[in-house]
């Protein structure tokens, strides 16, 4: 679809709440704002190699298992922005590679698992959500340091350069936030891309039985072909297998890594977002966490309820027999570590994950 209808389609598609006069009005201001980069004369301005790149901030995991209400309660920091917003518009588009007009600027190692036509699969199509890190697409996903190049480097660089000099309110204090999920399986890639400016990266991890039973109905592949329930649920499982052993291998490595449960979030947000900033490097502030007298900004999809009230977990008690099992073979011993079980959790094991009951003594830190 060209570009001009894909934008048309995206303002007028849907059904009859999505066409509404006011959703209509809601889209075209996020649209505005996520695009405010390409329109932006000052992305190429000259001086934008000038703007430091500190510590960039990776939010890690799959698609539904937390990332977006984590990435929020950063993005409400003055200090952080994101590829369409700042801490006044915290409900932007943050994931870089997902856009189009973003993609076609990144190195093709940096894309998204969306609007894949280059990687067409016969089983999967172009649309590899809930799947990229299966054993299937894995291969075509991972990236380690040996293959980052100087090229690679210095275009990811630039972009994201790019992004704080048009959304930062100062450009010389900012900390730029991303949540592509497909970089979950790269960070060895990308802590040398931007060697020497000392990347951030916290994995939200979620409960794979949950997370698997939910996947293979709210955030399917574009299957092209049929495929047995349990085959499907297998991939998906191995997916979250994948990713998070990945994550909890590179990521201690780079020494500037850390890990948090979604359920310990929802559980205590203050105290899981006051060990994030301490991880991070960012000053903590109550007003980070989701809170009853918060309003959504005027750009705030009318059927996005991803703030407060923090919900629970709808789907745990919906998974049988037959979905455990086969997240117990593909999944176990890394949920184990995590202290995941089917129906109730324990305490993690795994040295990189934020424990709750020490979190509040956390230190608070000055931006």
């Amino acid at each position: 679809m060209p570009p001009g209808f894909r934008g048309l389609s995206y303002l007028f598609g849907g059904n009859a709440q999505r066409r509404s006069i006011r959703t209509i009005l809601i889209k075209a201001e996020r649209w505005r704002r996520r695009d405010r980069w390409r329109l932006s004369v000052r992305r190429r301005l000259p001086g934008i190699d000038l703007i430091p790149l500190d510590r960039p901030i990776f939010i890690l995991g799959m698609q539904g298992g937390g990332t977006t209400l984590v990435a929020r309660c950063l993005l409400r920091h003055p200090s952080v922005v994101s590829m369409s917003g700042s801490s006044d518009y915290w409900v932007a588009t943050d994931e870089l590679a997902f856009v189009r007009n973003r993609m076609h600027a990144l190195p093709r190692t940096l894309w998204s698992s969306t609007h894949r036509d280059d990687l067409d699969h016969p089983l999967v199509g172009t649309e590899h959500a809930s799947v990229y890190a299966s054993d299937l697409l894995l291969p075509h996903y991972r990236n380690t340091a040996e293959d980052a190049t100087p090229n690679d480097s210095a275009r990811f660089e630039r972009i994201l350069k790019e992004h704080v000099a048009v959304y930062a309110d100062d450009s010389h204090a900012a900390r730029f936030l991303d949540k592509t999920h497909t970089y979950t399986v790269k960070i060895p890639y990308l802590d040398r891309l931007l060697e020497g400016d000392e990347p951030q990266f916290v994995l939200v991890v979620r409960n794979p039985y949950t997370m698997s039973f939910r996947a293979v109905r709210r955030k399917p592949p574009d299957w092209r072909v049929e495929v047995s329930y349990e085959d499907k649920l297998r991939l998906v499982a191995q997916h979250w297998r994948n990713s998070t052993q990945l994550a909890l291998e590179d990521g201690p490595k780079t020494g500037r890594f850390v890990a948090v449960r979604f359920e310990d979030f929802v559980r205590e947000p203050a105290a899981v977002v006051r060990g994030i900033c301490s991880a991070i490097g960012l000053s903590y502030d109550d007003d980070l966490v989701p809170q009853a007298g918060h309003r959504m900004p005027f750009a705030t999809l009318p059927w996005d309820r991803k703030w407060y009230p923090l919900q629970g977990d709808e789907w745990r008690d919906q998974v049988g027999d037959v979905e455990a099992g086969i997240v117990d073979e593909e999944c176990g011993e890394v949920a184990k570590a995590l202290g995941y079980c089917r129906l109730t959790d324990t305490e993690p094991v795994h040295q990189a994950v934020l424990r709750v009951a020490a979190l509040s003594a956390a230190p608070q830190l000055v931006a």
